[in-house]
This record gives structure tokens, sequence and C-alpha cells, in this order.
């Protein structure tokens, strides 16, 4: 019950944070380098978490994890939706998986 409760307490707070950053701070207020870089926030994140993944867990070190990896880098590079990315990348693992 205590996870629970501290999971619903992080997820309280970061809520509060995020409204409070918005509320504050505008969008149409922020720099123009800053709103130049908020779309490029989403590719990093997933860049660095898929890269993460790849080099610390040692259980994925399969191949269809890697191929799975590598049709997601590719489809977003080619600039598609980090979504369409992710779920042709988990599809690709679970097909290769049940190989």
């Amino acid at each position: 019950m205590t996870t629970v409760l501290a999971l619903g307490a992080a997820a309280g707070v970061t809520w509060f944070l995020r409204v409070l950053t918005v509320t504050i701070v505008p969008a149409h207020q922020l720099p123009a380098i800053v709103r130049e870089a908020l779309p490029h926030v989403g590719p990093a994140v997933l860049a660095a978490l898929i890269t993460a993944s790849l080099l610390t867990a040692p259980d994925h070190h399969s191949a269809a994890f890697g191929i799975g990896a590598a049709a997601t880098a590719f489809l977003a590079w080619r600039g598609h939706s980090a979504l369409t990315a992710v779920l042709v990348g988990l599809v690709v693992v679970a097909v290769l998986g049940r190989l």
C-alpha cells in the first residue's frame, strides 16, 4: 500500500509542477531558442531511452530487440511520428520473439 501511495504522491507532485510551470510561464513568453528546441525533446528522450536500454540491460541483448530498436530508429529518422516508430518497433520485437 505504501508503494501505491508513494507513486500517487509522485504523480501528484509531477502534475502540480507541470501545471505550475505552464501557468507561470506560458509558451508564448518563452525565449525563441527554447520554443524552437521543444519539438526535439520527444525524439531526444526516445533515443536516450532506447540507447540506455540497449547498452545496459543484459537480458535484452537478443537479435529481436536489436532489430526492433533499429526499426524504431529508422522510422524516427525518416520523420514518422514517435508513436508510429515505437509501435512498429514493438511489433517487430514481438514477431521476431515468436520465431
